[in-house]
């Protein structure tokens, strides 16, 4: 059923009194019996408190709720998988119990957990046919969307790589490929190139100056050669926001957000973590003045990558650290901006036009990384030869 309202044109309200949830701006409210009666199928105890909407994620659906009972309350996160994103939610699930048991393993008890479900699952899947997660909530931490100062640039980067480094030694099978070819930049720039063809709402028409900025730069979807890299298990969104800061000591505390974990490359990781947290301003910002590359913070995250990282790396991985970043940001923006054309199928919103607003400051931000390209090299050689002489031979 929908809604009338007078700003109707800017939103679309849809309420779905079957599902429980209002879905406003492409973002999903749930009612709180809904909550309730989910919470009842996992391994938890107490009666349902509150629930508030965590996070600014883009894919997932996440959920701070709080339980209790006569000895106190007690915090925990629920996830709704977004299976039309992840089209094999088993597998995804498969994945993220492995890597956190893995990480568990090594004493780090401050990361992610799993909560089994009642049928001793690692998720529960509604009548719906939605794939939900619950766990532990995790307290004392802070999440950013935009880096404040030059050490959640290294604690963030040093968590990222120290999340690689762990993974390294993961026994069993080779991860499954949640999102096959999801840094394929090739394929990002041929799924671009259709939907110009697409074209929902002649959205091409306000779009030239960055059709032509994207054809200056085609020779970035062939900069990072895969096939002659390592395959290592990567992250594959090191968004700064994707990992918790101690919010007394600013020290990284745990990487989150696992659903795109797999095997990959490390230069895919690094550059999206330049990416993020090396921009001056919000990945929606409308005044594009603001959007820079921070070279300060470039150095900050390098040094807390290699710092963590220096022992597992290999000489071909650091030479392609500093053009990473360029591929990762042209990458995004290709997506964001596809995306747009497609009539924002992919990516959630929260006003029309958001997707145009994101792809411009992707690429005002690829064109400041590459006026500082010999800085990023000249920063990434100089603290590379600097812990060379420390590696185990």
């Amino acid at each position: 059923m929908i809604l009338s309202h007078p700003v109707c044109k800017y939103f679309n309200y849809c309420l779905n009194w079957k599902e429980n949830f209002l879905s406003y701006g492409g973002l999903t409210i749930y009612a709180d019996e809904k909550v309730a009666n989910l919470v009842q199928n996992f391994s938890v105890s107490g009666d349902f408190i509150s629930q508030k909407r965590n996070g600014t994620g883009n894919v997932n659906d996440t959920i701070v709720v709080k339980l209790g009972n006569h000895a106190g309350s007690k915090k925990f996160t629920l996830q709704r998988i977004n299976h039309q994103v992840f089209k094999e939610p088993e597998k995804l699930m498969d994945n993220y119990s492995r890597v956190t048991q893995h990480i568990q393993s090594k004493g780090k008890h401050k990361s992610l957990s799993l909560i089994p479900s009642k049928c001793g699952k690692t998720y529960f899947k509604d009548e719906h046919e939605n794939f939900w997660r619950m766990m532990p909530y995790i307290d004392d931490v802070s999440c950013y969307e935009v880096a404040e100062k030059s050490l959640h640039a290294y604690e963030a980067a040093k968590a990222f790589g120290d999340f690689q480094v762990s993974l390294s030694d993961l026994p069993g099978d080779p991860l499954n490929l949640t999102i096959p070819d999801f840094h394929n930049t090739s394929l990002r720039f041929f799924d671009y190139e259709k939907s110009k063809s697409y074209n929902f709402q002649n959205r091409k028409d306000e779009t030239s100056d960055l059709d032509n900025f994207i054809l200056q730069r085609e020779h970035l979807c062939t900069a990072i050669e895969t096939d002659k890299l390592p395959v290592r298990i990567v992250h594959n969104d090191t968004k700064l926001n994707n990992v918790l800061l101690d919010q007394t000591t600013g020290e990284g505390v745990s990487v989150i957000d696992l659903d795109t974990v797999m095997p990959g490359c490390v230069l895919h990781d690094f550059g999206d973590l330049v990416r993020t947290i090396c921009n001056t301003s919000d990945e929606s910002e409308k005044d594009l003045s603001k959007v820079n590359f921070d070279t300060e913070f470039f150095k900050s995250l390098t040094n807390g990558y290699l710092d963590a990282t220096q022992n597992m790396l290999e000489q071909n991985e650091v030479e392609g650290l500093a053009i990473s970043p360029l591929v990762i940001t042209f990458e995004l923006g290709v997506r964001f901006l596809t995306d747009y054309l497609n009539g924002d199928n992919y990516f959630k919103i929260r006003y029309p036009g958001q997707n145009l607003d994101r792809a411009r400051v992707q690429f005002k931000l690829l064109k400041s990384m590459e006026d500082s390209g010999d800085l990023m090299q000249d920063v990434i050689r100089k603290e590379w030869e600097s812990r060379k002489q420390f590696k185990p031979r």
